[in-house]
């Protein structure tokens, strides 16, 4: 349903006003920060139409308005332009810590944190789904005494790895060969099928590799366990600072959704075959009851394949254009990090 010119400035500064003061917004409030050229009673007049059409709605005790789910949605669709960053959010890139650190599960948790830090709301990443076993590139390197580091390179291009003991050390030479033999197996084979393989072709002559290739399978397992579309949450608290969530039972409720993680993952999953940033409206998620709630979400993705989601979760009343400027900025700046890695990868293959 389109408005007409005149209603859509009037929703839309219903919404704005809402959103930085989080009162119900008044007719005369309007007057005395918008130039209408209308008077109270016809702003009055106005706000009461878009109550009727299921815009606005009013608290009992307040003679103000604030905007209902539909509102918010017609707000985002054809209101928002998020395509002009403001100098808050600027600021707020070029003073955000830098993004990078660690091994694929430390950087999902620092990303979460990373959105939360930057949109004052949490923070939400779910872990890139990967085929377990699926894999273009194993490369071994040799560490102090019998330590060995094992770099998987996925077929969508993640780069995970994980730290295993010999029994007895082999050279960064015949290493870098056992590497070669397996990314030319890994071609046509799983690693399942390799290992079965090389366990009848080698047997007890070659029992150094047989070990390695048994050390590979098992941290395989490890690293895809340990990683696998899990959700991490950052900065869950301060979305309880809100004053929506002084009540006791919105906050337990609240509580309950970040709890059930299941759930969010199945959400956030929803937007993947989305176009550009999805944004799911209190009533909308289709999972948990989140009333009072807003979701972001976006895509991030390595060598051109989209991998996981990410987003931000904060009150319906929260700011929609800083929101999906924050997901997009992360959802790119965690894309690159991640092709860097499988650069980096790979480089030696």
């Amino acid at each position: 349903m389109a408005l007409g010119e005149r209603n859509e400035k009037i929703l839309q500064a219903v919404v704005d006003s809402y959103i930085l003061s989080g009162n119900p917004v008044a007719s005369n409030v309007l007057c005395q920060r918008y130039d209408f050229g209308l008077s109270s009673a016809t702003l009055r007049n106005i706000m009461a139409e878009l109550e009727e059409m299921g815009f606005l709605t009013h608290p009992h005790t307040s003679a103000g308005r604030v905007p209902t789910d539909k509102g918010y949605r017609y707000y985002i669709d054809t209101l928002v332009c998020v395509e002009d960053e403001t100098d808050d959010i600027e600021d707020r890139f070029s003073a955000a810590p830098r993004l990078g650190g660690g091994d694929l599960h430390a950087l999902m948790e620092e990303t979460s944190q990373f959105l939360a830090a930057l949109s004052r709301n949490a923070g939400v990443v779910v872990a890139p789904a990967e085929p377990e076993g699926s894999y273009r590139h194993i490369e071994f390197v040799r560490l102090r005494g019998r330590q060995v580091l094992i770099i998987f390179v996925t077929a969508s291009g993640l780069v995970q790895n994980k730290l295993i003991d010999l029994d007895e050390s082999i050279d960064q030479q015949a290493l870098n060969t056992f590497s070669r033999f397996l990314d030319e197996e890994l071609e046509s084979r799983s690693l399942f099928e390799i290992r079965k393989r090389l366990q009848e072709k080698l047997g007890e002559e070659k029992q150094v590799f047989t070990r390695l290739m048994d050390e590979t399978y098992q941290a395989s397992h490890d690293v895809h366990g340990r990683d696998a579309e899990k959700v991490f949450v950052g900065g869950a608290a301060q979305v309880l600072d809100h004053p929506e969530f002084a009540n006791v039972e919105k906050m337990k409720a609240l509580l309950r959704a970040f709890e059930d993680k299941y759930k969010l993952l199945k959400l956030l999953d929803m937007s993947i075959a989305a176009e550009g940033i999805k944004v799911f409206i209190g009533s909308e998620n289709p999972y948990f009851e989140m009333q009072g709630c807003s979701l972001v979400v976006g895509k991030y993705r390595v060598a051109g394949n989209v991998v996981g989601t990410l987003g931000v979760i904060g009150p319906t009343r929260m700011q929609y254009r800083q929101a999906i400027q924050v997901v997009d900025y992360t959802s790119r700046l965690l894309s690159r990090i991640l092709d860097e890695r499988l650069h980096r990868g790979i480089e030696g293959k």
